[in-house]
């Protein structure tokens, strides 16, 4: 019971902090408009109400679904998969569970993706495509999930007590990898891409690039609004893999200048090295979830129906893995908040502070975001500011 209790007072904490924040956007909502227009700035406040409110129902769905794992789904699968608890059986029992809350999960997904984000004016998805994703999602999981489960498993059952660190190590190493191939292998799977064809826009673009020491392997047109109609861009991949890839609805949306802008916002987040600490706070992270995890007490085992199951510090570790991180979420946040503001700065430097201000501007109002979040809301949940608090710091 101990187990559940702490899923639920997580799930009370994060309702907690997400009522707060409702009520924030309730008394924001009566302000008077600020940024945006009056019809944008009641509109973003209305989005930003339901948003939150999804986010509460499918957290406490997730903790139902986990504590459905914890009170007698983890017997059952072990009554059907584990007869020897050999290395094969415990990879086929990690695997299942995975699987199936990828498909527990698909209620959510649907929803938010065919009805909410439609209905906010996001969404271009219809239900053909994103059944096609999601099974490209599955497959890959399926594929590669195997493999890697079946990778730490072997650490675990033959590399002694030190296991750990060396599925750590493990660990690290796929997600080095997975940012090595993503931008040319993974993305590419979901979104085509094409490289910028307009020569006015990719010499400007290679300037600015240039200016920082930045070498990419070219400039790629991401084909986004085939799924979605928000803004963005990255710079994607590590080493000679590196590229810049902007979201053809950036290009529709924001003028040349403005465009620039958001560039010079993520090379600044290059020059200050910003994805390498992200790497190594990611590596911290791990490091600490492994540690834990490899040491819990048996009753976490025996309260779960994971007693005797190789698998199941990693199936524990999938379960309480966001608790853990919860502890830690303000400080990461806080960290990256503090990155973003740095580099809005340097995007400014670059460019102009009239064009990062225009370029804030536009993307709240594309991707209608509300300017303002509470400070509880921004402290545990938010590892951007608030574009109200970006404009302020330009000032």
């Amino acid at each position: 019971m101990l187990l559940i209790a702490i899923l639920c007072i997580h799930m009370v904490i994060f309702a907690f902090i997400s009522y707060q924040e409702l009520l924030f956007l309730d008394h924001q909502k009566k302000q008077k408009a600020a940024i945006l227009s009056e019809n944008e700035y009641q509109k973003a406040a209305d989005i930003a109400i339901e948003n939150v409110k999804f986010r509460i129902f499918s957290s406490f769905y997730a903790t139902m679904l986990n504590i459905i794992w914890l009170g007698f789904g983890f017997t059952l699968l072990k009554t059907l998969l584990i007869q020897e608890n050999s290395l094969v059986e415990n990879t086929l029992f990690l695997l299942t569970f995975l699987v199936l809350m990828m498909l527990l999960n698909l209620p959510l997904s649907l929803y938010e993706s065919l009805v909410k984000d439609k209905a906010q004016g996001f969404s271009n998805m219809t239900a053909g495509l994103f059944f096609k994703d999601f099974l490209k999602s599955l497959a890959l999981l399926v594929i590669f999930g195997f493999l890697i489960i079946y990778a730490l498993l072997f650490c675990y059952e033959f590399l002694g007590k030190f296991w750990w660190i060396a599925a750590f190590v493990l660990s690290f190493c796929i997600i080095l990898i997975i940012n090595l191939i993503y931008p040319t292998l993974i993305a590419p799977l979901f979104n085509k891409m094409q490289r910028l064809d307009d020569e006015n826009l990719l010499e400007k673009i290679q300037i600015l690039i240039k200016k920082c020491g930045f070498s990419a392997n070219g400039v790629f047109i991401m084909g986004a609004s085939k799924r979605d109609k928000r803004l963005n861009a990255y710079f994607g991949g590590l080493f000679k893999s590196k590229r810049v890839v902007l979201f053809d609805t950036l290009l529709k949306a924001l003028s040349e200048r403005e465009l620039l802008a958001v560039l010079g916002h993520e090379l600044g987040h290059f020059v200050h090295k910003d994805i390498l600490k992200a790497l190594f706070s990611g590596a911290l992270m791990l490091f600490a979830l492994f540690f834990i995890f490899a040491h819990l007490p048996e009753f976490f085992y025996h309260e779960s129906g994971l007693s005797g199951v190789n698998a199941g510090v990693f199936a524990l570790l999938f379960i309480f893995g966001n608790v853990f991180l919860g502890f830690f979420s303000p400080f990461l946040n806080f960290f990256s908040r503090k990155n973003e503001f740095a580099a809005d700065a340097y995007g400014a430097a670059l460019t102009s502070k009239d064009d990062m201000k225009n370029a804030l501007i536009a993307l709240a109002r594309e991707n209608k975001a509300f300017i303002r979040s509470s400070k509880i809301y921004t402290l545990f949940h938010l590892s951007h500011p608030s574009i109200d608090d970006r404009i302020r710091a330009l000032a």
